[in-house]
């Protein structure tokens, strides 16, 4: 059918978009049952957590072979440490402890082997609670039945958030968390060696960021259990891994051998270098000497936003696997823990364009990882056998999508400046229909600045494509993916190259006959918020409609309010420390790169979202934007949620936003 873009309709509706989102995430095995059943003796169970469209979203954790929820419906799988998060759960023997999103105390749940997969016990508080401080909880680790290590972040009303390193007695709930490292600001990423009574983790301090430069540590461990009620953990003989002090750690991992893998970057280091990408290294402990492991211009980590997700595990007794990424997709490699000899996984190559995700295995031969491709919905598979003829099998597949499907086109353009920058273009698909001439296009700005966007199937890009829109999915410099230097280009230049480079992207798009220069609209979600506010008030001319969720409009605002873990982030963002009162001034780089300060610039309509528990981008900086826009009398909607934070987890709401959004811009744009 020969009609404009903007009259195509979709079979694809926001019920089904938002019911396919989440269905899989966090995978890791549980230690091997050994039940009276010689079929399943040893054998490990594979959990991952879900979200229950049907309950509000609520997290809740899924064991191989069974079909219904093992978390019962008073309870939802969320730590809020760092405000991010991330895994909120983690396997004890063949019990799993958990955090509660309602209290952010730790709970512990006993599986047992039964006919339908697992039978599951009433899940019993093993942390503290208390009306006076919040403790919230990760890289949970159980050392015996009386002592639980993890990462531990209090929160108490009037004072700062303060990070430790603490272990808790779980038969005695209501006992303080026993702090055992302190000192710096953040922890993060602690593994344990119970074979070497050994511990590691990762640590930083302000005013930088876990991807700007941290320290790897190890520690000894003597845990005494002997008395049940008064149990005893203590650290000896810690030190620091001797790294370039530019070097950013992440992905800790203890080998069989008692080697700690990882992998790390360094600013500076030269563009086509592999130090310019997170490589893999191997320390040994005991001779304190470090090897390089990987030598590849691909990246083995990514910043760490979220705790809990693994890109390095032990397949089996003498390997490990891994993942890297590439801008075309990642490729999973196989390491021999001694030799520390690298080869690729067959079937999981560069040439199979996948994106893979939550790389866990059980040490024993078996492995499970999330894998998205680039034609249909994410799914979660296990491998288990020979590391070059593995045995693959779907443990979840998502439900399909069988409506026409766009394909990511990932493309490099020129910038302003002489340098080059990324995105994938995503032209419109409806069987339904045909058009002549250059489609509407959405520019879409991904959340950091330092994340990225990927090139995978992704079901909430197909509604926009199927209703005539083509994407441009922007990765401008100070996006992850690309090398340290890329990531680090932002730095000093927020709110100015990012905002070059997505013009500079849809002006090729432009010339290329894949967008029509009238129709051009963008959205973004916190900083990219922020960058929707920066380029529909720096390049009024270019846009037409803009949908900021949790958007940035007055960065002096946020500097003031914002949380511990990014403090001081906008200081280096911007280029300038933070002071309340410069801050306001016309010679402020917080006041000449805050959009609510350029809204007189403004040419374009715009929709405004907002959760009222936001504490990221608190609700001040979406109202205080709002009042700017009414004052100038200009085409606004705005719209706020009170119960989503940031980052909206409800189907309904979300289903409300998006229905709000492309309403907007059909209204906009016609």
């Amino acid at each position: 059918l020969m009609t404009a873009y903007l009259d195509w309709e979709s079979e694809l509706t926001l019920q089904q978009v938002f019911a396919a989102s989440d269905p899989f995430s966090y995978p890791s095995f549980s230690s091997p049952y050994d039940s009276d059943s010689s079929s399943n003796k040893g054998d490990s169970k594979l959990a991952y957590l879900t979200h229950l469209t049907q309950d509000n979203g609520r997290a809740a954790l899924m064991l191989e072979g069974s079909e219904a929820s093992m978390t019962p419906t008073s309870f939802n799988l969320r730590t809020k440490i760092s405000e991010y998060g991330g895994k909120p759960y983690w396997w004890s023997g063949k019990d799993v402890i958990f955090a509660n999103q309602s209290d952010q105390c730790l709970y512990r749940q006993s599986v047992i082997e039964g006919v339908n997969g697992g039978v599951t016990s009433k899940p019993v508080r093993i942390s503290p609670i208390s009306d006076a401080q919040t403790l919230m909880y990760s890289d949970v680790w159980t050392l015996t039945d009386s002592v639980v290590l993890a990462v531990v972040e209090r929160q108490t009303e009037g004072a700062e958030n303060q990070s430790s390193i603490a272990w808790i007695n779980p038969n005695q709930p209501d006992h303080e968390p026993q702090v055992l490292v302190s000192g710096a600001d953040f922890y993060s990423n602690l593994v344990i060696d119970t074979k070497t009574k050994r511990i590691a983790w990762v640590q930083w301090n302000h005013p930088g960021m876990p991807w700007d430069k941290n320290q790897v540590w190890v520690a000894e461990y003597v845990c005494n259990d002997s008395d049940v009620k008064e149990p005893c953990l203590q650290i000896e003989r810690e030190h620091q891994v001797e790294l370039d002090q530019t070097a950013c750690a992440c992905q800790l991992m203890f080998a069989n051998n008692g080697r700690l893998f990882f992998s790390a970057d360094f600013a500076g280091a030269p563009a086509d270098s592999e130090n310019n990408f997170w490589n893999i290294f191997a320390y040994s402990c005991i001779e304190k000497s470090l090897m390089p492991v990987t030598k590849l211009q691909y990246e083995f980590g990514y910043p760490h936003w979220v705790y809990g997700d693994s890109r390095i595990a032990q397949y089996d007794p003498n390997t490990l696997l891994t993942i890297a990424s590439t801008v075309a997709g990642d490729v999973l490699y196989a390491i021999d823990q001694d030799s520390l000899e690298v080869s690729t996984v067959n079937g999981f190559g560069l040439e199979n364009s996948h994106t893979l995700k939550g790389l866990v295995a059980d040490g024993q031969g078996k492995a499970a990882v999330m894998v998205m491709q680039s034609d249909q919905n994410p799914s979660l598979i296990q491998l288990h056998g020979a590391i070059q003829s593995l045995i693959i099998r779907t443990i979840v597949d998502s439900t399909a999508y069988e409506g026409s499907t766009s394909i990511a086109q990932h493309f490099a353009f020129a910038t302003r400046d002489g340098e080059q920058a990324f995105g994938f273009y995503y032209p419109p698909v409806n069987a339904n229909y045909e058009c002549e001439g250059p489609p509407p296009l959405i520019v879409m700005v991904h959340g950091g600045p330092t994340s990225r966007a990927y090139g995978y199937f992704d079901i909430q890009k197909q509604f926009w494509t199927s209703r005539g829109f083509a994407l441009f999915d922007v990765n401008h410099r100070g996006s992850s993916g690309y090398g340290r230097e890329y990531r680090d280009a932002l730095y000093d230049r927020w709110g100015e190259i990012d905002a070059t480079d997505i013009v500079d992207g849809v002006q090729f798009l432009i010339e290329q006959g894949q967008a029509d220069a009238s129709k051009i609209c963008i959205r973004g979600k916190s900083a990219g918020g922020y960058a929707v506010l920066r380029a529909l008030t720096e390049y009024p001319e270019i846009f037409k409609a803009g949908a900021c969720y949790y958007g940035i409009g007055n960065l002096a605002t946020l500097a003031g309010v914002t949380h511990k873990f990014e403090k001081f982030y906008t200081d280096r963002l911007i280029g300038e420390q933070y002071d309340p009162v410069l801050a306001q001034g016309t010679d402020s780089l917080y006041y000449q790169r805050s959009p609510i300060n350029k809204v007189a610039n403004l040419q374009s309509a715009m929709i405004v979202f907002q959760g009222l528990q936001d504490k990221v981008v608190p609700p001040e900086l979406a109202q205080e934007m709002v009042a700017a826009l009414k004052a100038a009398k200009l085409e606004y909607s705005y719209v706020e949620y009170a119960d989503e934070g940031h980052g909206f987890r409800q189907a309904a709401n979300n289903i409300d936003a998006w229905g709000k959004e492309l309403a907007f811009y059909k209204k906009v744009l016609s």
